[in-house]
């Protein structure tokens, strides 16, 4: 097993830190859990990847065919999910025009686009 940092934050803003146990094989996870263990932590963890694609998805208007045949062909690493930094520099780029006309919310932008906080640039923007 390898031991890395883990954070969780509430909607609050508060922050923890603790350690993770995670197995560095699926032989070690099928040791460590069992078979039926391992496949329903690899299950479980698939759900939440497929979630997020399709909610992505539908938050960018697509269908849910486009929503269905994403979600089929996920695999990870292999890009069927725009990255949040894509995502939010095709909406700054698709609301320029509205952007110049309000400068709060550019500078609300400008400032998370620059912090890494795509996913923040996504929200303001959608």
């Amino acid at each position: 097993m390898i031991t890395k940092e883990g954070i969780v934050r509430t909607a609050d803003g508060d922050e923890w830190t603790f350690n993770l146990s995670l197995p560095e094989s699926l032989q070690e996870a099928e040791e460590v859990y069992g078979a039926d263990g391992a496949l329903y932590l690899l299950t479980s963890g698939l759900i939440v990847k497929q979630q997020n694609v399709a909610r992505e998805m539908f938050r960018n208007g697509k269908t849910r065919e486009e929503v269905d045949q994403a979600v089929a062909s996920y695999r990870p690493g292999g890009g069927a999910r725009v990255s949040a930094k894509a995502q939010a520099l095709k909406l700054i780029t698709d609301k320029a025009d509205m952007l110049k006309e309000n400068p709060d919310l550019m500078a609300q932008v400008q400032d998370a686009f620059v912090a890494g906080k795509f996913k923040d640039v996504v929200e303001l923007l959608s």
